[in-house]
């Protein structure tokens, strides 16, 4: 499918391992793991240049070994730890890492701090600033400009 997708023109590709948080580490290590190696491993194959990112919700832990098995970008949710991230994966493109919520009862002072605490752990470069997390539909207008507005005017 993944494969169908990049013929047809995409020009990104990410797969999400949504399962991650219900399983051990153990477990995923063992089964997981290789299977979304082997996805990657096909993908670069046949769509050498189209970026590949994975997304482990719920499985961080899992982000050191994710990134040797050929994915371009590694997608961080809620429960990642930022600076323990970056330090393990200094030459890793991240993307992600805004938690929404803020996005919905926030304001637009918060948003901007949380950007520039995201922003200031995870280094302004080889990053995708985004959320952790899609969204839910309950975000207010005004504070999604605020994020955007804020990793724009980012200065480190």
């Amino acid at each position: 499918y993944m494969s169908a997708q990049a013929a047809a023109g995409a020009h990104m590709l990410q797969l999400f391992e949504a399962m991650g948080e219900f399983i051990s580490p153990t477990s995923f290590d063992a089964i997981a793991l290789p299977r979304m190696a082997t996805i990657a491993a096909a993908l670069k194959e046949r769509h050498p240049d189209v970026p590949l990112m994975v997304f482990p919700r719920g499985a961080s832990y899992a982000l050191p070994a994710l990134g040797k098995c050929g994915f371009d970008v590694l997608t961080l949710d809620a429960s990642a730890n930022w600076e323990t991230v970056r330090d393990e994966l200094p030459a890793v493109c991240l993307q992600g890492a805004f938690d929404p919520k803020l996005l919905i009862d926030g304001t637009e002072e918060e948003v901007a701090e949380g950007v520039k605490t995201m922003l200031d752990a995870l280094g302004g470069q080889k990053l995708i600033a985004n959320l952790c997390e899609g969204l839910s539909g309950k975000e207010r207008p005004e504070l999604v400009d605020a994020f955007v507005n804020a990793v724009h005017a980012y200065e480190n």
